[in-house]
C-alpha cells in the first residue's frame, strides 16, 4: 500500500494540488528566510514537541476518560493524535499571512520522520505493529514538497521577488480554490465508510472536534508564552492543529477493525471548517501583518 504525507485516496489530482500549494509557498520564500528558520529553531522545536509529545499525551487522557470501555474508538483517537502534520498547514499559513518557511520546514521534517516515528508511536499506544512504505513516503516527500518548494524559491530568488509580487493576488485566488477542491475530494472519499448517524457517532465527532481544537489552542497559548513573533505564531497554530487524515484512514482500514477508522474518517467532516475558523480568528486578532 502506498502511503505518503501528501496522498489523497485514489486521486492523483489531489497530489498535484498539494504540489501546487508547496510551489506557491516556495514562491514566497528565499534561501535566507529558509536559513533563518533553521538557525532560530525555537518555533520549529515547539511545533514538533506539540505534534509528537503534547497532543498524543493529551489524547491518552481524553480517550481514557471518555471511551474507557470502547477500545476501538479509543484506538482511533490515539491513532489520530500521532498522525503526521498535514501539508494543508502550509496552505492555511499562507492564507493567514504566517511564516511559510517555518510551516514548510516542519512539514518536511515531520514527513521525513514519519516512516520511523509513526510505527513506533502506534506500537507504543495501541500495541499494533504496522509497516509503512518508507521508499514511497520519501518519493512522495520529494515530489510533493521538496522539488516544488525549492523550484518556487529559486524562481523567487532569481526574479528578486518581482514575480511573487506580480502573482500575489492570483496565488491568493488559487489558494482558496484549492481549499474548496481538497474539501470536495476528501468528502467523496469518506461517504462509504461512515456509519449511520446516532448518539455514539455524534459523541465521537464531538470528541474529535475537541481534540482538534485542543491542538490549535495549545499551540496558540504556548506560542504566546514563548513570545514568538506573530508570523511564527500563525504558522505554529496550524501546524499544531492539522493532521494528515488521509494517511490515518489508510492505516486504520489497512491494519485495524473498521470501527477504529470512524474517529479519523469523521475528522474529514470538520478539519477544514476548524482551519477556516482559526484563520479568520488569527486575521481578525492580528490583521494582515506578515
Amino acid at each position: 500500500m502506498f502511503l505518503g504525507d501528501i496522498i489523497i485516496l485514489e486521486h492523483s489530482l489531489g497530489s498535484i494540488a498539494f504540489a501546487g500549494v508547496t510551489f506557491m509557498g516556495g514562491m514566497k520564500m528565499d534561501f535566507s528566510s529558509f536559513s533563518r528558520t533553521i538557525t532560530s529553531p525555537k518555533p520549529m522545536l515547539l511545533s514538533l514537541s506539540i505534534l509528537r509529545l503534547l497532543i498524543p499525551l493529551w489524547a491518552i487522557v481524553v480517550s481514557t476518560l471518555l471511551f474507557s470501555n470502547d477500545v476501538y474508538t479509543r484506538t482511533g483517537l490515539l491513532l489520530f493524535s500521532v498522525l503526521p502534520v498535514g501539508v494543508n498547514s502550509v496552505l492555511w499559513t499562507m492564507m493567514a499571512k504566517g511564516n511559510i518557511p517555518l510551516s514548510l520546514t516542519v512539514v518536511l521534517i515531520d514527513t521525513f520522520l514519519a516512516p520511523f516515528i509513526l510505527p513506533l508511536s502506534i506500537l507504543f499506544l495501541t500495541g499494533t505493529q504496522i509497516e509503512l512504505d518508507t521508499v514511497g513516503m520519501m518519493i512522495s516527500l520529494l515530489l510533493m514538497i521538496v522539488i516544488p518548494t525549492f523550484t518556487g524559491m529559486i524562481i523567487n530568488q532569481v526574479s528578486k521577488g518581482e514575480l511573487t509580487k506580480k502573482w500575489d493576488k492570483k496565488m491568493g485566488v488559487i489558494s482558496k480554490a484549492l481549499i474548496v477542491f481538497l474539501m470536495l475530494v476528501n468528502g467523496t472519499n469518506v461517504r462509504e465508510h461512515l456509519p449511520a448517524i446516532d448518539l455514539r457517532l455524534l459523541m465521537i465527532i464531538g470528541t474529535m472536534i475537541f481534540l482538534s481544537l485542543s491542538g490549535y489552542i495549545l499551540s496558540w497559548f504556548l506560542a504566546k508564552v514563548l513570545k514568538l513573533s506573530v508570523n511564527d505564531l500563525k504558522a505554529t497554530v496550524f501546524l499544531g492543529g492539522i493532521r494528515n487524515i488521509n494517511v490515518g484512514i489508510l492505516i486504520a482500514l489497512g491494519y485495524f477493525p473498521v470501527a477504529v477508522s470512524i474517529p479519523i474518517i469523521s475528522g474529514v467532516l470538520f478539519q477544514q471548517i476548524v482551519c477556516a475558523a482559526f484563520a479568520n480568528k488569527l486575521l481578525k486578532h492580528f490583521g494582515d501583518s506578515e
